[in-house]
């Protein structure tokens, strides 16, 4: 007779039943709550490029004109809640011209955190397809020297594509592997963004019967080493007193406050700074996962949980001390 499974019934269970007592563990819920934000049928966000040669004004009128229905997002001027039709605003001159990016609104979070300044020179680890990359050069005023990075060949096409429409000048494109960035690029940073490869369970929808086709604990694991690898890597390349901000679209500690949590271990030099954005939903980092304690800086992290305009994410903002001068 089959011996009861783990979480009951019998035999091993399922790759749903894992998942779903997972995420109701991080939320904080029952296991019908995790569901049902698991299963969010998410809404598109518009940001306005004010890198395009028309004015926000220009823009926003043709929107209007348009007749795209936009709920501001107080949390970040020049973007919006898209609450008409996604497809055919995608079609339109004012997305394929590069007036307007259409993305998921929990993508703006990490360049804001960064708060990129003119002059600055900026890593994008993982930039592809390039739309925070795009959204760090315009909250830089256009002035930031960027390093537009990208492990996967196949994507640069498309990542030489976005930064090309939508007038992002001054970024130079480069295919090394972000566990080995240390290696291949020159001098050091102001600020890096780590939006690291992941699991990608914020982007999971479990209304889909082939959801979890590809998920499982062993390669949410399996990524833990790899954005480990790459936030060791890309630290070595930053300034003293510069900002690294570590993202994922994903919902594991593992994946999350894991990689964070032994970075701050292994290197005196950095401190996590509280993100100040007035973001819904919004929850601190985790302060421990199967008995093993996170720093405790890591409340100062931000986990968005899944609702209507906002799929799940975390974003963590760590300062490199700067270094101390020696006595004369």
């Amino acid at each position: 007779m089959a011996r009861p499974g783990k979480f009951g019934g019998a035999g091993k269970a399922s790759p749903r039943k894992i998942y779903l007592g997972r995420l109701a563990k991080i939320f904080g819920v029952r296991e019908v709550l995790a569901e049902q934000l698991a299963s969010i049928q998410l809404h598109s966000s518009i940001r306005v490029n004010t890198l395009s040669p028309l004015s926000e004004a220009e823009i926003l009128e043709k929107l209007a004109a348009f007749g795209a229905e936009l709920d501001p997002i107080p949390w970040c001027p020049g973007a919006y809640h898209l609450l008409s039709d996604k497809r055919t605003l995608a079609e339109d001159e004012l997305f394929q011209a590069g007036h307007i990016y259409i993305q998921n609104a929990s993508s703006l979070i990490p360049a804001l955190a960064m708060n990129p300044q003119a002059g600055d020179r900026i890593l994008d680890v993982c930039a592809a397809p390039g739309g925070k990359t795009s959204h760090i050069q315009a909250l830089a005023g256009g002035g930031a020297d960027i390093i537009a990075n990208d492990a996967m060949k196949p994507r640069l096409k498309k990542l030489e594509e976005v930064l090309t429409t939508f007038h992002v000048a001054h970024a130079q494109i480069t295919n090394f592997e972000g566990q080995f960035i240390d290696r291949h690029v020159e001098g050091q940073f102001d600020r890096i963004l780590l939006d690291a490869q992941c699991s990608g369970e914020g982007m999971l929808d479990l209304s889909r019967s082939d959801a979890l086709r590809y998920w499982s604990v062993e390669r949410v694991i399996k990524m833990s080493y790899l954005q480990q690898k790459m936030l060791t890597a890309a630290w070595k390349v930053l300034k003293p007193g510069g900002v690294l901000i570590y993202s994922t679209c994903t919902f594991g500690p593992e994946e999350n406050e894991g990689p964070v949590s032994r970075h701050l271990k292994h290197n005196a030099d950095a401190l996590v700074e509280a993100i100040d954005l007035d973001i819904p939903n919004r929850a601190p980092g985790l302060k421990s996962w199967d008995g093993q304690p996170f720093d405790s800086q890591l409340s100062h992290a931000v986990r968005v949980l899944p609702s209507k305009y906002l799929e799940g994410f975390f974003v963590c903002r760590l300062r490199k001390a700067e270094a101390e001068k020696s006595l004369p």
